[in-house]
């Protein structure tokens, strides 16, 4: 794996900058004034709920308000949507928030633009970026429930626990997208997080197997794990922090385990075919500004991926719920890998939810 990948190493992710960075680069350019004629707008994939909120109020707001350039959110930026619309060369969407397992599947199939750097001015990064996508923080996934209806020692912390339905009886939730789905699977049936990859792809489905008739929900989007288990569709479920926190804030009784986690980047990448390809690129440099890293990971609790924020994130009182790279139960995702194998994964995982 070069450093245009993300690295499975929690040294090179832990450290100020990524192994072969060239080091502090000219600090991001500022764009002011009206928009060019060939770039009047800008639509970007979003992940609906809260998330959809923090992306307007961090992002794209503040970047139409200095150069011009509405921004459009449109939901959930299905990959199947995605090469649909490059292929048929008909693309209406201008940046992708892309997964690692989108971000690296796209560029192999030659989905994404090339990036343009002399716009794209990232500084000093946490992990450099592809020539096509660029790495925008880290996230973590976990476990949630209702902590009245399953208080204190009747839920799972981790995902041996969430796989044992006699210890820990109840509904399931889970997601419609293998990536992150295999990874749990295969750690809850006894593989060791630093030995998950490559994928054991047929063990993983086996214990898949094992837990499919307590899924009583299969959840396309991200706000759909939390209502799910909201609305009492589902007891047990994987999602976000910064969902539930927000679910919290809105009288919810759920809660979230720091336990075990799945820690992968999340990247910006452009279509290929955009027809707003420079306005993409600079959202793409305005969001790697310093000081919108820092409220994107304070608001989000994520950790940035610009050096300079990422400091001023571990002093601040998100630090508590930053991603822990160095414990050694977490999952950090193998971006590689899914580059390689995205497509056949999810096809069969896809497959299997209808069987």
């Amino acid at each position: 794996m070069t450093d245009k990948t993300f690295s499975t190493s929690r040294r090179g992710l832990l450290r100020g900058g990524a192994a072969g960075l060239a080091g502090l680069i000219a600090a991001p350019a500022i764009f002011t004034g009206r928009a060019q004629a060939a770039d009047k707008t800008l639509t970007v994939t979003s992940w609906g709920g809260d998330y959809n909120k923090s992306v307007r109020e961090v992002f794209a707001d503040p970047f139409t308000k200095e150069t011009g350039i509405p921004v459009t959110l449109v939901d959930n930026g299905d990959m199947a949507k995605v090469k649909a619309q490059v292929l048929s060369k008909a693309v209406q969407w201008d940046v992708i928030d892309a997964p690692a397992a989108f971000a690296t599947s796209g560029a192999r199939d030659d989905l994404w633009e090339p990036l343009d750097m002399s716009i794209i001015k990232p500084g000093d990064v946490v992990q450099a970026g592809a020539p096509n996508y660029m790495p925008i923080y880290l996230y973590s996934g976990g476990l949630l429930w209702d902590a009245k209806r399953h208080p204190d020692g009747k839920h799972p912390v981790d995902f041996a626990g969430f796989y044992d339905v006699k210890k820990y009886p109840g509904r399931r939730v889970m997601r419609a997208l293998a990536s992150e789905t295999l990874e749990v699977a295969l750690v809850a049936d006894g593989v060791a997080p630093k030995d998950l990859y490559p994928l054991d792809i047929d063990r993983a489905f086996r214990a898949l197997d094992r837990i499919k008739p307590h899924v009583t929900k299969w959840t396309s989007t991200t706000p759909e794990q939390v209502n799910s288990v909201v609305q009492n569709e589902g007891d047990f479920s994987y999602s976000y922090f910064n969902r539930v926190k927000a679910a919290q804030k809105a009288g919810s009784p759920l809660d979230f385990s720091f336990e075990q986690t799945v820690n992968s980047l999340d990247y910006f990448a452009v279509p290929k075919g955009s027809q707003n390809k420079e306005a993409a690129m600079r959202f793409i440099n305005f969001c790697l500004r310093p000081d919108r890293q820092v409220e994107w990971a304070v608001r989000g609790y994520y950790l940035p991926n610009t050096v300079a924020a990422v400091e001023q994130v571990k002093a601040s009182p998100a630090k508590a719920y930053l991603p822990d790279l160095t414990n050694g139960k977490n999952v950090i995702v193998n971006a590689e890998w899914w580059s390689a194998n995205y497509t056949a994964a999810q096809k069969r995982y896809a497959e299997w939810m209808l069987s």
